[in-house]
């Protein structure tokens, strides 16, 4: 066996040569929206990953996050109720809302320190999608991806309709990635 074919087996063994499936299956979302002059703050648990990630070449990632919207808290549960209700998000029909990743800015991760990127792609929400563009914080660390991400969007542009809702929600995403 060559030098170069040890070198190459051993990369792939590291998962650093080509993408690599990861997964996560305990993220979580918060957001802040304003209702009626009032700061509504709240979580959504469970949220999940699935990304084909190459830790030295990131722009050949490819994914998607499922946020599960039927799982949102404010605190309080009648208002949990309307913000889930047909009108609003109606997570009777749409349980979820997805973040298709189709691009992501290069760069590569190193073992300990931080990568500022920006993710491009589909944000659904109650059946309609939309092209996005968000950034992103990755840290590699023991093999693990921390990821966070914090953007804003409008939910009028997703038929959200939450009656004295403002024209902006601000949205923090966080999960670890493992590879499987």
């Amino acid at each position: 066996m060559t030098r170069a074919a040890f070198a190459a087996g051993l990369l792939s063994l590291a998962g650093l040569a080509g993408a690599a499936p990861y997964r996560s299956t305990d993220g979580s979302a918060t957001f802040t929206h304003t209702v009626r002059f009032i700061p509504v703050r709240g979580s959504i648990s469970g949220v999940t990953a699935s990304v084909d990630l190459d830790p030295a070449n990131l722009a050949a990632t490819t994914g998607s996050v499922t946020v599960p919207v039927v799982n949102l808290k404010t605190g309080i549960g009648l208002r949990d109720t309307h913000a889930k209700g047909a009108e609003a998000l109606n997570t009777a029909k749409f349980p979820n809302a997805t973040f298709k990743l189709e691009k992501l800015t290069g760069g590569k991760l190193v073992e300990g320190q931080t990568l500022s990127t920006t993710a491009s792609g589909t944000l659904t929400v109650k059946g309609t999608a939309k092209s996005i563009s968000v950034p992103v914080k990755a840290t590699l660390q023991g093999g693990k991806v921390n990821v966070s991400a914090q953007f804003k969007f409008n939910p009028f542009d997703f038929d959200v309709r939450y009656p004295g809702s403002s024209d902006s929600v601000t949205v923090d995403v966080a999960f670890v990635l493992a590879g499987s």
